[in-house]
């Protein structure tokens, strides 16, 4: 029988406020619960605590700071000040700094539970925050001392509905007994890829809630901490009634009946071909197509800023400059350098959705995955995301390139064409005349296709669809086709 009652009614729900970890935590913390973060040095703790501190606050609660640490509350607050969610105003009336370092130095946990007991009598928080619980850890006499002392803080703050977050370094393997008594237990760490470091977080365990499993991308920010879940670990919605009705023209003529009328609402296409084959002004052949039907397009590219883009477009009698200036058109430009793909992905399918995007593109998945930390994951992303894109209704374009000569390496292809309903495969044919640029639609799921190969035209007036290549001889590792042309008379 411990010296607090426990309510037994349901607890209610707290919002951390810090966005993507509420969904990772299955909906925030529980009312009256206490949570133990771990992490190394560096990792976030302190800037992650406070977040949810002065998010409570801003909530018109109050919060209790308990340090266990020689850093001086000026100190802490100093660092603090850097970031956006900080309220000086707010902080020795709704947040308050109490130091317990002195109390567990000379009376041990006995001497500073007494001092969380009174603190939380007279100031009645709704959230406490401990750091440097490793003081209390190296406090404890043996296990024991240490799990009562974790049960009846349990109790204590459970009765006066006080959530209690428990900060303290990284643990590694070894067990300590408050794992097993807190109600929740979260790490934050960080990722090594060779010279690339990117934070990471990870509930190992959270009562009453269906969290996330696994690893998910954080990063600090002037704002504090921004959370991404993973896609393929999100909750994926059920399949709704697919219209195959409905078709989304390209604007091509030619092309829209090779594919039957045009591509299914809401599919997925990847294009796939070689260098400059045409892959990247068919899709803004494509956006304008929507543009010019009083639909609003989303660009998502890694290789060529709005400008040039835009540029590109007029080269081709594309018009989609003013598309761009007046927001029907919207260009995410993102240098294929070191990618946060969770972050990105986020932002995009935000945006997506706040302008009513009905048509995407996503221009050179080869540069997403190269940049992305944690390659393995890349196809159950991309699969996830495309998921996401389907369920909105929205038709979206892929890019992928393929070596044009075997012989210099096979292509480190992420396999696309098998995520997506539609492929596109866009070569090069060798003839005595030059090279011309070859289209053929390889697979469409929801309906008949016409498969035969026929030449995309692109020129200073726009691009076309013109009679079938015949007589081809296909090297299916290769960008390039052989055309087969009757010898002219001598």
């Amino acid at each position: 029988m411990t010296m607090y009652e426990t309510p037994t009614s349901p607890r209610a729900n707290v919002e951390t406020g810090v966005p993507g970890l509420d969904e990772i935590l299955g909906g925030g913390l529980v009312q009256g619960g206490v949570y133990l973060l771990e992490g190394m040095a560096g990792a976030g703790k302190t800037i992650l605590s406070s977040q949810i501190g002065f998010h409570r606050v801003s909530r018109g609660e109050k919060v209790l700071y308990m340090t266990l640490i020689a850093e001086s509350h000026d100190k802490l607050l100093g660092h603090l000040r850097g970031l956006s969610f900080f309220d000086e105003k707010a902080v020795a009336q709704q947040m308050l700094f109490v130091s317990g370092y002195h109390e567990l130095m000379q009376d041990g946990l006995d001497g500073f539970l007494k001092l969380i007991a009174s603190s939380i009598y007279d100031y009645r928080p709704s959230l406490m925050i401990i750091d440097g619980f490793r003081s209390a850890r190296e406090f404890s006499e043996t296990e024991l001392s240490l799990s009562k002392f974790i049960h009846e803080l349990n109790a204590l703050v459970a009765a006066m509905n006080c959530t209690t977050l428990l900060l303290a370094p990284l643990s590694g393997n070894e067990p300590h007994p408050e794992h097993t008594l807190v109600d929740g237990l979260i790490e934050l760490n960080r990722y090594s890829d060779g010279m690339r470091r990117a934070r990471e977080i990870e509930v190992h365990k959270m009562r009453a809630r269906n969290h996330l499993m696994g690893k998910h991308f954080f990063r600090i920010a002037e704002s504090g901490l921004l959370m991404f879940p993973r896609l393929e670990a999100q909750h994926a919605l059920p399949q709704g009634p697919v219209d195959l009705k409905t078709r989304v023209s390209f604007g091509l003529p030619r092309l829209d009946v090779m594919f039957g009328g045009g591509l299914s609402l809401g599919s997925t296409t990847t294009l796939i071909g070689p260098s400059g084959v045409g892959k990247t002004v068919l899709c803004l052949q494509f956006l304008a197509a929507g543009i010019e039907r009083g639909e609003r397009c989303l660009y998502l590219g890694f290789y060529e800023g709005p400008q040039r883009l835009i540029g590109k477009a007029e080269a081709v009698s594309i018009a989609l400059d003013e598309a761009y200036r007046d927001g029907r058109l919207v260009i995410q430009w993102q240098p294929a350098v070191e990618l946060a793909i969770d972050e990105i992905a986020a932002n995009a399918l935000a945006t997506a959705k706040q302008m009513g995007a009905t048509r995407m593109v996503i221009d050179g998945v080869e540069g997403f995955r190269d940049s992305a930390l944690r390659i393995e994951r890349f196809g159950l992303f991309l699969n996830a995301m495309l998921h996401q894109l389907r369920e909105a209704g929205i038709t979206t374009l892929v890019t992928e390139e393929v070596a044009l000569y075997p012989d210099y390496g096979q292509s480190r292809s992420t396999r696309v064409s098998a995520l997506t309903e539609n492929l596109v495969l866009l070569r090069y044919a060798e003839t005595d005349a030059g090279a011309r640029r070859a289209i053929s639609v390889v697979k469409q799921r929801e309906s008949a296709h016409d498969p035969s190969t026929r030449e995309l035209v692109i020129s200073s007036q726009g691009l076309d669809i013109v009679e079938s290549l015949t007589g081809l001889s296909v090297s299916s590792a290769s960008g390039l086709l052989a055309i087969s042309q009757p010898r002219r008379p001598a």
